[in-house]
């Protein structure tokens, strides 16, 4: 029932939007005058992965606009993937609704030109911001009206797309077709050093380090705790002793129940710090994880991983690179449902990965 009255909802107000936005008189540029751009917002109000995805448009918008000004608008929760990025110029964050009138207001005093929101899915908060920018030209996806706020409008992109090329289609209105699709996050000097020393401190650097992140937004992503810790368990017996055990506040009970099956040899970080994560991921060997933002963040420091995907759309969120390898129980029909609660009641897209499996994989890198 929640699902129709979902689409009885989303269809009247794409229907409620779009006459709105007839009313209104909106902009059009059918083509660029050079020189013309000089200030871009770009907004990515969701999580981990979707951000450090984006970092390649950016790359491309500072690159293709030459001395352009780029402010990205971000979660507090994610701002530290921006911070140290050559190509950023200004980051903004939102949080609430509470706080978004007064940002609004702080974006219109930009006098933006063009405002990119890669965003292809119905809630309205990023082309509400667009909308109300003040910027001449808006970028965005048709979805169940979102559109009216936009006057650059593209269509909206299949499940089977990557989502880095969901981002990149943005720019295609601009003339923008970068060969360069690898996302980065740029940490400083001072970090890995910091990190490095911490990660000596509880290991006397003897052993290089393979990390576990077992958590995950949806329960349904997450490989099962007693998988992790017997992978732990197997490595230990191989003679591995540099494990580090992530985990975000949320997942403190998660990582401590972990810790305390595989023993007291394990390391266990727990940060909402993505700054600080990245560091200390990025002294790892490998990162086994599932298919959530630490896996992205892993890929743009360059870190192997070896991770685990369920309900996850595969061309959508699967890491490109060789330096990754997903383990996937592609032969069960529900595969890839894309659902927070498991339909079958059993969960067998992640528990049928053993962990047998999982360290064959593991062996390739480590």
């Amino acid at each position: 029932m929640n699902e129709i009255l979902k689409s009885v909802y989303l269809n009247l107000r794409g229907i409620i939007l779009r006459a709105a936005g007839h009313c209104v008189r909106q902009e059009r540029e059918a083509t660029l005058r050079p020189g013309s751009i000089k200030r871009i917002l770009f907004i990515r109000l969701d999580r981990i992965g979707d951000v450090v995805l984006s970092t390649p448009a950016l790359r491309a918008l500072k690159q293709h606009f030459q001395g352009v000004e780029l402010t990205v608008l971000l979660r507090s929760s994610t701002r530290g993937l921006a911070e140290q990025n050559p190509f950023v110029d200004r980051i903004v964050t939102v949080d609430n609704a509470g706080e978004l009138i007064g940002v609004i207001r702080e974006l219109r005093a930009c006098r933006f030109d063009l405002v990119v929101d890669p965003y292809d899915d119905w809630p309205l908060e990023s082309a509400l911001v667009a909308g109300l920018s003040g910027a001449r030209l808006r970028i965005g996806y048709v979805v169940a009206g979102r559109e009216a706020f936009f006057n650059v409008k593209l269509r909206k992109p299949g499940p089977e797309r990557h989502m880095t090329d969901v981002v990149m289609d943005c720019l295609e209105p601009l003339g923008i077709s970068p060969d360069d699709m690898r996302p980065n996050v740029f940490l400083s000097k001072g970090e890995l050093a910091s990190a490095r020393e911490w990660l000596r401190e509880r290991r006397n650097g003897s052993l290089p380090f393979i990390g576990f992140h077992p958590g995950a937004s949806c329960k349904t992503q997450r490989w099962p705790l007693e998988h992790y810790s017997k992978l732990g368990t197997l490595l230990l017996r191989e003679g591995r002793r540099g494990l580090i055990l992530f985990g975000g506040p949320a997942d403190r009970q998660l990582v401590d129940a972990m810790a305390r099956q595989i023993g007291d040899t394990v390391v266990t970080c727990i940060t909402g710090d993505i700054r600080r994560f990245s560091s200390l991921v990025a002294c790892c060997q490998l990162l086994v994880c599932n298919n959530s933002g630490p896996l992205h963040v892993a890929c743009a420091l360059g870190i192997p991983t070896v991770s685990f995907m369920g309900p996850s759309v595969n061309e959508r969120w699967s890491p490109r690179g060789d330096m990754h390898r997903v383990l996937r129980m592609n032969n069960l029909p529900c595969i890839g449902c894309n659902r927070g609660s498991c339909s079958m009641q059993t969960h067998d897209c992640m528990r049928l990965i053993t962990p047998e499996k999982v360290i064959e994989r593991i062996r390739d890198w480590a």
